[in-house]
């Protein structure tokens, strides 16, 4: 199943990316190696402590990019970012998840982004520019079975 990536609310909103955790063409199986005997790949267990979820940074930042939240939990959360958060041209916010509900992140009650979580495999960025940054209060909003990690990033200085 892929999951379906979910930006609402806000139309400058600008999705970055969503990978939905599928295998690349280039990616191997190491099961059964050195056995000789090749045996399928083990079925996906979902995750269920956030620790055991992929990290969402999938590359390296850009040099002088500056990091301003980064948590783990499960069903509800928030976050309060710095005053610094307010001036920069934008802020990055990359997640994933996995529980049988969707992630959202929300701010003065409006969507800021969010996505279905599924079995924790989906990796998902969005970028909230200037415009939406009014408010630094950030709520999560997950079913308590959802468990996730967010990192959330200040590009740099130009």
């Amino acid at each position: 199943m892929k999951p379906s990536l979910l930006a609402v609310g806000l139309s400058a909103l600008v999705l970055v990316s969503a990978c939905s955790g599928e295998a690349h063409p280039q990616s191997t199986s190491t099961h059964g190696a050195g056995t000789g005997a090749s045996a399928p790949p083990s079925a996906i267990q979902t995750p269920t402590s956030p620790d055991r979820l992929p990290n969402p940074v999938q590359s390296s930042l850009p040099v002088g990019s500056k990091t301003l939240y980064t948590k783990t939990g499960h069903g509800k959360g928030g976050v309060t970012l710095p005053a610094s958060a307010g001036k920069a041209s934008s802020i990055t916010v990359m997640w994933t998840c996995a529980g049988p509900s969707n992630f959202d992140i929300i701010a003065t009650g409006k969507p800021l982004a969010g996505s279905q979580c599924g079995d924790g495999t989906g990796v998902y960025t969005a970028e909230i520019p200037h415009a939406h940054m009014h408010e630094l209060a950030w709520k999560f909003s997950a079913a308590d079975s959802v468990v996730w990690r967010i990192v959330v990033t200040q590009p740099p200085k130009k």
